[in-house]
């Protein structure tokens, strides 16, 4: 593969590195309420208040506290499998196998051995240097034709996030790729080492022999797309539309037109709000930035052209709303033409998606509290944990005198992040307090949001039914069939369900 085709997508903020990962015990801020007389009696009850930031707000994924993806090579390959082929089956192209590779492995682990130095930095994560921890030969040939993801916590989050980053999407929508190589690492304290994925590309190393093929993301009568431009992608296309050293704009999600085969030129692109999806009455324009295909993106560690059509709306969109993209281009011997096709948002984050079960102690005293994420059909939604707001409540503790607590009330997150059955979790140990409020906020790539949970030793709740985050995107009707009418390339996909 070209090294130009590479780059990387850091997922965790899915910007990484900077995070806080790690709750661990907690006690501090603590307030105590006045003491109030019972007859004649010196008793009284303690509130400790405890107020914890998980992590800074982000509109996507951040690290585990610790690696959530279990040592099962078989479910981890098969769960990539799933995540990649339900983004590739939206844009019509044909599955792609997985498999463990030997490279892909062993450049994992040289990342993680050497996280933090610079020979690693940026753009050269792509790149081994002789004499470093972990360097094979077998890892450098491998890291040239991957890409990588850095804090996704299991392979679906690893996918997705480089489904959202655009230049590394264009690989992944390639009809040439038959197969990726995969390899994982991760370390016990992710606060310092991120897990990692390198995902071997070699599949697609070869010429181009068939007719041009036109690829689009989201694809046609795609439905649950995503409101927002991901950050953490290294380089940022966004960067093209501000002069150097400006903030990065807010912008919508990335909407992508690929091309193999030929080179697209001189794009026009527009966005249309429909009032109804695959209906043209009513709509209204929506303003545009696009980064047109041929723009080299320069970093300090290397520089990426943009392969495709790339355009985002200038606000984030709008949840479950219908969208209209049209792209006008030229691309070899294609020749001139216009593009169009219809996708629908996913629905906005609310306090009633959001429910929670509190299991009972376990021998050591914690409890798990499980929050499940989804929308009113039971499907998952992404989301992040972000923040806990706790106050332990002691009931009948002699003034003057410290709670038989055998230390304090403790707080940790173990799956920070949504899983594919959309569940979060997170540990409480009580340590004598009889009642814990929490305050827990969540976020997705719109706004957080706060829900209270009650905590007591008797537990509570009932598990919330939900589908999988795996399932095939809903596709509006008539959209996919309207788009293979108007492009006529459809044996090149490939796909054959």
């Amino acid at each position: 593969m070209p090294q130009n085709d590479i780059c990387l997508r850091q997922t965790g903020d899915r910007s990484v590195g900077e995070l806080v990962p790690v709750i661990g015990p907690i006690l501090g801020n603590a307030s105590t309420e006045p003491v109030r007389t019972r007859s004649r009696a010196t008793w009284r009850r303690a509130v400790l208040t405890v107020a914890v930031t998980v992590l800074a707000l982000s509109p996507h994924p951040p690290p585990a506290l610790a690696d959530t993806v279990a040592d099962d090579a078989a479910a981890i390959v098969a769960e990539m499998t799933v995540a990649l082929d339900r983004h590739r089956q939206a844009s019509l192209l044909a599955p792609v196998a997985v498999e463990w590779s030997d490279g892909a492995q062993l450049h994992a682990g040289y990342l993680t051995q050497n996280a933090g130095r610079p020979e690693r930095a940026g753009l050269l994560i792509h790149t081994e240097t002789p004499g470093l921890p972990g360097y094979s030969d077998a890892g450098a040939a491998s890291a040239g034709q991957s890409h990588v993801s850095e804090g996704s916590p299991n392979a679906r989050t690893a996918i997705d996030g480089l489904i959202d980053a655009p230049l590394h999407r264009h690989a992944l929508m390639d009809p040439r790729l038959t197969s990726i190589g995969l390899g994982h690492s991760s370390e016990p304290d992710p606060s310092t080492v991120l897990p990692t994925w390198v995902i071997d590309l070699a599949s697609r190393n070869r010429p181009w022999t068939r007719p041009p093929a036109v690829v689009a993301y989201p694809g046609a009568g795609q439905m649950r797309v995503p409101l927002r431009f991901p950050s953490g992608e290294v380089p940022d296309p966004r960067a093209a539309l501000v002069s150097p050293g400006s903030p990065l704009p807010e912008t919508g999600y990335p909407i992508t037109l690929h091309f193999f085969g030929c080179a697209p030129q001189d794009a026009e692109a527009h966005l249309f709000r429909s009032v109804q999806p695959g209906s043209r009455v009513g709509e209204t324009d929506v303003p545009i930035a696009m980064v047109p295909p041929g723009v080299i993106l320069q970093t300090p560690t290397g520089d990426r052209p943009v392969e495709m059509v790339l355009f985002m709306s200038r606000v984030p969109l709008a949840p479950l709303t219908a969208y209209r993209a049209e792209v006008t281009v030229t691309c070899g011997t294609i020749g001139r033409a216009t593009y169009s096709w219809d996708f629908v948002t996913r629905v906005a984050l609310r306090p009633a998606h959001i429910t929670s079960v509190v299991a009972k102690p376990d021998t050591d005293g914690w409890q798990t509290v499980t929050l499940t994420v989804a929308d009113g059909d039971g499907v998952p939604l992404p989301v992040q944990g972000t923040r806990i707001d706790a106050e332990f409540r002691f009931e009948n503790v002699r003034t003057g005198s410290t709670p038989a607590t055998s230390g304090a009330p403790e707080l940790d997150w173990t799956d920070r992040v949504s899983s594919m059955d959309g569940r979060l979790r997170f540990r409480i140990r009580m340590r004598g307090a009889a009642r814990a409020d929490l305050k827990v906020t969540v976020e997705d790539d719109t706004v957080p949001v706060t829900v209270a949970v009650v905590v007591e030793p008797s537990g509570s709740g009932v598990p919330r039914p939900v589908r999988s985050a795996l399932e095939p995107f809903p596709v509006i009707a008539g959209a996919v069939e309207q788009w293979v009418a108007a492009i006529g390339k459809t044996p090149v996909f490939g796909r054959k369900d």
